[in-house]
């Protein structure tokens, strides 16, 4: 596994640095969070001939699956551009040989997808505990209401944004994409029908490889129109604001009335028990931090007692 290079700081690193690099065939990707940026890195991974999944036995993140830790750097082999060269960043902000490419989504999706991934699924966020206070179930005999959930989880997000702004699945879009800082080459709508598949056709002829646009983070199947009423929508109209006045994303009518969504008793046991091994996954998760962690600090003090010797150059041990 790779070291982490120095952090270069540069302005463009400071605005842009979460931006990822596929030097072979000189992409460079600007991803935001529940736009299909597990796809898209996905598709540049292998455009890239990085692509690397043997390495997530290694990760000690604690990832739903395999494809999951396409999110790590160890895994996708792609490079961080705030880890790049002064030089290598210019080149890639001001060449014309080079892709900038960033991806939105409707907020209304957006909203919802992040909604049934970190708070109704509970997948491992950086979330505080008191989130939770504000985000219960709500339940129809003993079953979850996803509509009626939804909707509280809506109105915390709105009353109490700074706790969510932790986890940048709950930030606006234009902080990820920057297009005030960035010259796209490649700026679209996830949402839009053929948009992956023509970003996907462009790619493999720049690549010379077949890549195709992979469904990797496929929830419940539940769209956000099943669970939205105008109440609500207002409400996320409201938080991304600005992602609706600086895209023109479409204002939709809703049902007036508030919906019901509620889940089977299997559905619901089925959720609970997803979230169970969410949890399990985060205590491993932890304690492998913690040993390694312990190990590396153990090893370092022997070291400077001269009772280890030093790793060969090269190592990352």
């Amino acid at each position: 596994m790779s070291n982490r290079k120095p952090y270069v700081y540069t302005e463009r690193a400071l605005f842009v640095g979460h931006t990822l690099v596929a030097p072979r065939v000189r992409v460079a990707y600007m991803p935001t969070t529940k736009s299909a940026c597990s796809s898209i890195k996905m598709m540049l991974a292998e455009a890239n001939d990085s692509y690397a999944p043997e390495n997530a036995r290694f990760l000690h993140s604690p990832n739903i699956s395999v494809a999951q830790a396409i999110h790590q750097i160890e895994v996708s082999g792609l490079d961080l551009f705030r880890y790049l060269p002064k030089k290598e960043q210019d080149e890639i902000w001001e060449s014309p040989d080079w892709w900038r490419v960033g991806a939105l989504r409707h907020p209304y999706a957006r909203t919802y997808s992040a909604f049934e991934n970190r708070i109704l699924m509970q997948a491992p966020s950086t979330l505080s505990d008191e989130v939770w206070q504000f985000c219960t179930d709500d339940r129809v005999d003993g079953n979850i209401d996803i509509a009626s959930t939804f909707r509280r989880f809506v109105h915390a997000l709105r009353d109490k944004l700074e706790l969510f702004h932790v986890d940048d699945h709950f930030t606006a879009q234009w902080g990820s994409v920057r297009d005030d800082h960035v010259r796209y080459t490649h700026f679209f709508r996830v949402d839009k029908p053929g948009e992956m598949d023509r970003f996907a056709r462009e790619l493999s002829e720049r690549s010379g490889r077949d890549i195709r646009p992979k469904r990797l983070n496929e929830g419940l199947g539940i769209k956000y129109r099943d669970v939205m009423d105008a109440n609500t929508a207002a409400i996320i109209e409201e938080i991304y604001a600005d992602d609706f006045a600086r895209y023109g994303f479409e204002r939709e009518p809703f049902p007036t009335e508030p919906v019901k969504l509620v889940a089977t008793a299997r559905e619901t046991r089925a959720i609970e028990y997803a979230r169970d091994i969410t949890q399990r996954m985060r205590q491993i998760s932890r304690l492998a931090r913690m040993r390694r962690g312990w190990k590396y600090g153990t090893a370092q003090v022997l070291r400077d007692m001269g009772l280890r010797p030093k790793p060969p150059r090269g190592s990352s041990n």
